[in-house]
C-alpha cells in the first residue's frame, strides 16, 4: 500500500469517525441543549446529557439553583452518564456553564419564574357564544315580478363581514336585522349598516327587495350571530377565578372566520353516547346541555389557544390544584388525560407523549403529539374524538397541556397544546397581578409572538 493510498484511507476513516460521533446519541444530547431555559420555582428539571466523560459545572451566582442537590460555589465536576438534575431555589436569573480542560463548551441561561398551580378539569361543557355583530355566512336570491337579485351581494358585502350596526341598532341580532329590513323595505327606504371586514370598518347603504316567496322584504343574506357546541374544561384558577377550555379557537362553520366575542357562557353538559373514531372518520361525543339557564362561566376571550372567562360555578370542586409545567419541562413519555366518556364522570386515561416541539418563536396548538394507549378509552372511543378538545394532559402529577386535534387518518393520535400558551392567553396572570401586585406574574410567560 503506497503512501497516497494510506492518506486517502486515513482521511476516509477520520471522516467516518467524525460523522459517527456527530450522529451518536451522546453528541446529539449535548448539541440539542437549549441556550435558554425557563423553570418554575419549586420544580425539578433534568438536562438529558449522556456523555461518557465528565464536565465541570459552574453558576455565575449561588443560592438560586441546586445542581444534583449541590448549592454550587465555584466549579464542580460531574459525570454525565445520567441526566443533570436542576432544582430551583428562588426566582431569578442564573447562567450555567459546562466546561472541559478550562474551556467553556456550553452556556445555558436559566430563568426561575413563579410557580403556578391550577385545578385540572376534564368535565364536558356546553359552549354558547354570541358573536360581536352578526356574520354574513351566505347569499340568497330574492325573486319577485321585477326579477331576481341579491341586494347584499350587489352592495359589495362579502362572506365573513360582520354587521356591527343597522339603522342605529348596535350589535344587532338576526331577529333585529330581519325586523329593520322588513320595516324599512315596506316604507320604501334604504338601509345603512356599519360592517367590520377584518380590522376595517365600512359603511354600506343598500335597498331591501320584496320577496314573493316569503312575502317579506329581504337583503338576500344569510347571517349567523352565535356558535354552539360541546368541549372540555381544561383548568380552573381559584386565585383569579378564571377558567380555560377547548385549547383552540371557535370559528364559524361556514366561513372559517374567528367568532369575535360579544357575549357567551359555558354550562354543564352530559355525555349520552360515543361515536367511535375510525381511520378517515373522526368520532364524536354525543352530549346535551344540562340546566342551560344556569351559567357555569362567562366567555370573555376566544383565542387560538382556547376560550377563557370568569368561573361562576366551580365544576372542579373537591379536586386539588396541581403545578403546571413550562414548555421546557415537558418530556416525551407516559402521561394521562382527564376527560368524560359517560355522563358527567371525569376519568383518567393513559396516553403517551410521542413528540415535544418547544415552539420557541411560533406558539401554536400543536406543540405535542400524543397517542392514546389506554385499553378502556380505545375500546369506547377509538382514541381521540370531537368533544375531547381541552381535556387536560397531566404528566407525573403536573399539568402540561391539553388535547386540541385528532389525526384524521389515525384517531389514536392527535395534537396537544402547552398549558403555558393557554395561561398566557387567558388573562389570568393580569388578573392575579391586580389582586396580588407583589407577585411578578407578568414575567411568567413573556411571549413575543402568537
Amino acid at each position: 500500500m503506497n503512501k497516497q493510498t494510506r492518506k486517502i484511507l486515513l482521511g476516509w476513516f477520520c471522516s467516518a469517525l467524525v460523522l459517527a460521533i456527530c450522529l451518536s446519541p451522546q453528541f446529539r444530547s449535548f448539541t440539542s441543549l437549549p441556550s435558554q431555559l425557563r423553570i418554575s420555582e419549586g420544580s425539578q428539571h433534568a438536562l438529558p446529557l449522556q456523555l461518557p466523560f465528565g464536565l465541570w459545572v459552574s453558576l455565575d451566582q449561588p443560592g438560586i439553583l441546586k445542581v444534583n442537590g449541590d448549592d454550587l460555589i465555584g466549579a464542580k465536576k460531574y459525570q454525565l452518564g445520567i441526566p443533570l438534575s436542576l432544582e430551583p431555589l428562588q426566582q431569578g436569573k442564573v447562567e450555567l456553564k459546562l466546561s472541559l480542560f478550562g474551556l467553556t463548551l456550553k452556556k445555558l441561561s436559566l430563568e426561575i419564574v413563579p410557580s403556578i398551580q391550577l385545578v385540572p378539569g376534564g368535565q364536558s361543557v356546553g359552549v354558547s357564544l354570541q358573536s360581536k355583530g352578526s356574520m354574513v355566512v351566505g347569499f340568497a336570491t330574492v325573486r319577485n315580478s321585477s326579477g331576481s337579485t341579491s341586494p347584499g351581494r350587489d352592495a359589495g358585502l362579502q362572506l365573513g363581514d360582520r354587521i356591527m350596526s343597522i339603522e342605529g341598532h348596535e350589535n344587532p341580532s338576526i331577529n333585529t336585522i330581519g325586523q329593520v329590513v322588513d320595516e324599512r323595505g315596506s316604507t320604501g327606504h334604504s338601509i345603512t349598516m356599519l360592517i367590520c371586514r377584518g380590522s376595517t370598518e365600512l359603511t354600506i347603504t343598500l335597498t331591501p327587495r320584496y320577496c314573493e316567496e316569503t312575502e317579506k322584504y329581504r337583503l338576500g343574506l344569510y347571517v349567523r350571530d352565535d356558535a354552539v357546541g360541546i368541549g372540555t374544561l381544561t383548568f380552573v384558577d381559584r386565585e383569579s377565578l378564571m377558567y380555560g377550555a377547548l385549547g383552540h379557537v371557535i370559528t364559524d362553520a361556514d366561513t372559517g372566520q374567528i367568532v369575535e366575542v360579544g357575549s357567551g357562557k359555558i354550562v354543564r353538559a352530559t355525555v349520552t353516547s360515543i361515536e367511535a373514531g375510525k381511520k378517515g372518520m373522526p368520532g364524536e361525543k354525543r352530549s346535551v346541555f344540562i340546566e342551560e339557564h344556569i351559567t357555569v362561566g362567562s366567555i370573555t376571550r376566544n383565542t387560538p389557544f382556547g376560550i377563557f372567562g370568569d368561573i361562576l360555578i366551580d365544576l372542579t370542586n373537591g379536586s386539588n390544584p396541581l403545578p403546571i409545567a413550562l414548555k421546557d419541562q415537558v418530556q416525551e413519555g407516559p402521561a394521562q388525560i382527564y376527560t368524560v366518556i359517560e355522563g358527567e364522570n371525569v376519568e383518567n386515561f393513559d396516553i403517551e407523549i410521542q413528540r415535544v416541539s418547544r415552539q420557541q418563536y411560533t406558539p401554536s396548538g400543536k406543540g405535542l403529539v400524543i397517542k392514546v394507549t389506554d385499553p378502556k378509552l380505545l375500546e369506547a372511543t377509538g382514541g381521540i374524538v370531537q368533544g375531547m378538545s381541552g381535556s387536560p394532559i397531566v404528566q407525573n402529577g403536573i399539568i402540561v397541556g391539553a388535547i386540541t386535534h385528532v389525526f384524521v387518518n389515525d384517531p389514536t393520535r392527535g395534537y396537544g397544546i402547552f398549558i403555558e400558551w393557554m395561561i398566557h392567553e387567558s388573562g389570568m396572570l393580569e388578573k392575579r397581578q391586580e389582586t396580588a401586585p407583589t407577585f411578578f406574574y407578568r414575567r411568567f410567560v413573556p411571549l413575543t409572538s402568537s
